[in-house]
């Protein structure tokens, strides 16, 4: 295993365990400042247990963090292309005339 998969590996299991720590954290009911510190505790604690893996700490969370922004930039490409499909939809419904099936 090369570094970099090292780095990687470390970078995905960290998010994976922040995602499923603020998941806790909101399914227990805590505050936003609660679920930030449970996926913070998480995201810490899965990153101090990929030691054996031996991937440096800092490039790991460098890793994780672009691996986020890219989530969240697709997330939020995905969202803009449905409120536009969806605008369109409701566009076109409006102004068109109803000339039967195959008109």
């Amino acid at each position: 295993m090369t570094t970099d998969d090292r780095v990687q590996t470390a970078a995905v299991i960290a998010l994976l365990a922040a995602l499923l720590g603020a998941l806790w954290a909101l399914q227990r009911g805590f505050d936003p400042q609660g679920v930030a510190l449970a996926a913070a505790l998480a995201y810490g604690g899965a990153l101090a247990f990929t030691g054996p893996l031996q991937a440096p700490l800092g490039e790991s969370v460098v890793t994780s963090v672009k691996y986020a922004a890219v989530t969240v930039v697709f997330a939020l490409w995905v969202l803009g292309a449905g409120v536009f499909a969806g605008w369109q939809l409701l566009h076109e419904r409006r102004t068109s005339t109803s000339k039967g099936v195959f008109a």
